[in-house]
């Protein structure tokens, strides 16, 4: 029920610590060798190894250090423009996204992390939540239609930025490869990894933010 900022750099520091990127790094590495089979990452490796494949890893490893409020304005405007004169384009993404289930397993994956971490913050303490586990994942579950459109929403207006410099050729030989079988069994196993991380640390969050005290100005 406090604002972020009255706990000003413990704040920061506790963040920081528990989402450091290279512990979680390791933990995804680790359960990618415990549960993908090595078929499923052959197949992986098979695609993002081709020319194709090393440029467009490329581009989504560039966009992740990018300037989120640039890139948002950008894509915009390029997803306008694309609504207007390639439309099918659009639709390129869409069905990208579709064929790794970036969407559904986003919704259902921020459903359980604040989940997770709301229960784990009122067992540690840290909140006063008044709700079953059922009541709160019922109440989170009201604003999934929501989400699902903010998320897809995005979803189109990131891809229109990151994807601008490949052909429609490009994406088309992309999508196809993301609709392969095998290729949807390795994103709905690193989706589930992605969040499965993120919930430990967040529920890792919730537990360390009972000892955590609002700062006073000396």
């Amino acid at each position: 029920g406090e604002d972020s900022e009255a706990f000003g750099i413990q704040w920061e520091r506790l963040a920081e610590d528990v989402f450091e990127p290279d512990a979680m790094i390791e933990d995804a590495l680790d359960m990618m060798e415990a549960i993908m089979p090595q078929e499923l990452i052959d197949h992986g490796i098979e695609f993002y190894s081709s020319e194709l494949g090393q440029r467009l890893v490329a581009a989504e490893n560039a966009a992740q250090s990018a300037d989120g409020a640039q890139m948002s304005a950008e894509g915009e405007d390029i997803a306008a423009q694309l609504a207007q004169e390639n439309p099918a384009r659009l639709n390129e993404f869409e069905l990208m996204m579709g064929a790794i289930g970036s969407t559904d397993a986003s919704v259902r994956a921020i459903i359980e992390v604040q989940v997770r971490y709301l229960m784990s913050a009122t067992a540690a303490g840290a909140s006063d939540i008044r709700f079953s586990e059922a009541e709160l994942r019922e109440l989170l579950s009201e604003q999934a239609p929501m989400m699902a459109e903010m998320i897809e929403g995005g979803s189109i207006i990131n891809a229109a930025w990151v994807y601008r410099d490949f052909s429609d050729e490009e994406l088309v030989a992309y999508r196809e490869a993301l609709e392969a079988p095998d290729m949807k069994q390795v994103y709905e196993i690193l989706n589930a990894i992605q969040y499965e991380i993120m919930a430990e640390r967040y529920e890792m969050l919730a537990t360390k933010l009972a000892g955590l005290a609002p700062q006073v100005d000396l």
